[in-house]
């Protein structure tokens, strides 16, 4: 299976590109089917600048910052494994997006057992969002893996393996339901044989990181403006509404509570929202699940036979809840490219609330996605009661 990522550069020469900014490439100038692979590695400073050189007159949108700048961009980030040397934090912003609650791109290069590693964060990216940044054809995976010490070992995980006559690349994939951060991890080398990058993942859980995720940072807009990051019912979330805003109650599949779902703004002309936060209940104790974004007045959120629709004229998403977490969890995810300047089909659908459970790539063209988007208007608006 294809996917479309950035090439990883690389002290072997196994990969056609290079770096020139947040999520695009600049073609090398040697022919990777005629270039010698060689076992020497490169200097550490090689590696930095050839990972941050841009073509005159434009500007580099990836910035040098320390681990503590970077822990500021992302609530639950990893750590640099035991041993990494020629360690680099850096940060895009460009790919980052403040009014759809989407961070900025972090990333860390770091030197182990004589490869180059790259490993990816961003907070706020969708499930299936493609942030490693790699061009190679897949040649085993996704394969389904269960990370240890991330989520207390629980977390679900994909690894991938592309085999070329140059050499390996390897990475993996995880995604953390309960805040919304996507994680990759790669590296390329001319032998991947018997290595485990599943095994270096794990290495990069933070301890520390995962308690200062449960501190006092505001999860949306009400903790926000209420001062407070918990809440006992229901209507005390309602309570710290101000005016213009408004609060809905929905169920969806997974779930046999009743969900809180609060808006910023609620739309006059018909009570409707394109984005808002979603409340449940886990353990009895009310709880931020999610936010979940729309485009505008012309697509509100819907909700119908227990699923969440939103999106745009672009993209169709819906979610449910997760059975084994008990938070929002995306069902389909589905792009005609248009936003990430493809113009390719792409997504992900899901018929089961399970992260064990198979997804199925979206293989549909114009005609099918249309239909898709004509099915969701059909569904009913959810109505906000607006606070006055």
């Amino acid at each position: 299976m294809k996917r479309r990522f950035i090439v990883l550069t690389t002290v072997l020469t196994l990969t056609a590109g290079v770096i020139a900014g947040c999520g695009s490439t600049q073609e090398a100038t040697q022919d990777v089917a005629q270039t010698e692979v060689t076992a020497e590695p490169t200097s550490a400073k090689g590696d930095k600048e050839e990972a941050t050189e841009t073509p005159v007159g434009m500007a580099n949108p990836w910035v040098t910052v320390s681990e503590e700048e970077a822990q500021e961009a992302c609530m639950r980030l990893f750590k640099a494994p035991e041993g990494a040397t020629n360690q680099e934090w850096m940060v895009c912003q460009e790919l980052g997006d403040a009014s759809t609650g989407v961070g900025p791109l972090v990333q860390l290069s770091f030197t182990l057992d004589d490869m180059n590693f790259t490993a990816r964060a961003q907070q706020g990216a969708a499930e299936d969002a493609d942030i490693a940044g790699n061009y190679v054809e897949w040649t085993v995976g996704p394969e389904d893996c269960t990370l240890a010490n991330w989520a207390e070992g629980n977390m679900p995980g994909k690894t991938y393996r592309a085999i070329s006559e140059t050499g390996f690349v390897d990475m993996i994939t995880w995604y953390d339901m309960e805040i919304g951060i996507a994680y990759s991890l790669s590296v390329a080398a001319e032998d991947l044989e018997g290595f485990d990058i599943q095994a270096v993942a794990e290495q990069m859980y933070s301890a520390e990181t995962e308690a200062d995720s449960f501190g006092s940072y505001p999860d949306d807009f009400v903790q926000e403006q209420a001062g407070v990051t918990s809440f006992a019912s229901y209507d005390d979330v309602i309570a710290a509404l101000k005016p213009g805003q408004g609060y809905a109650y929905i169920k969806l599949m997974g779930s046999d509570e009743e969900l809180l779902v609060v808006t910023d703004l609620v739309f006059e002309y018909d009570h409707s929202a394109c984005d808002a936060s979603i409340y449940g209940k886990l353990d009895g104790k009310v709880s931020y699940l999610s936010s979940v974004h729309g485009a505008g007045s012309s697509y509100p959120l819907r909700v119908a036979d227990g699923i969440l629709y939103t999106g745009s004229n672009h993209t169709y998403e819906t979610y449910f809840i997760s059975q084994e977490y008990g938070g929002l969890m995306m069902k389909d995810s589905i792009s005609d490219g248009v936003d990430f300047g493809t113009n390719e089909f792409s997504g992900f659908t899901r018929e089961k609330n399970s992260f064990s459970a198979e997804t199925a790539d979206f293989t549909g063209g114009q005609e099918e996605f249309e239909k898709l988007l004509i099915e969701r208007e059909k569904k009913p608006i959810i109505e906000f009661t607006a606070i006055q």
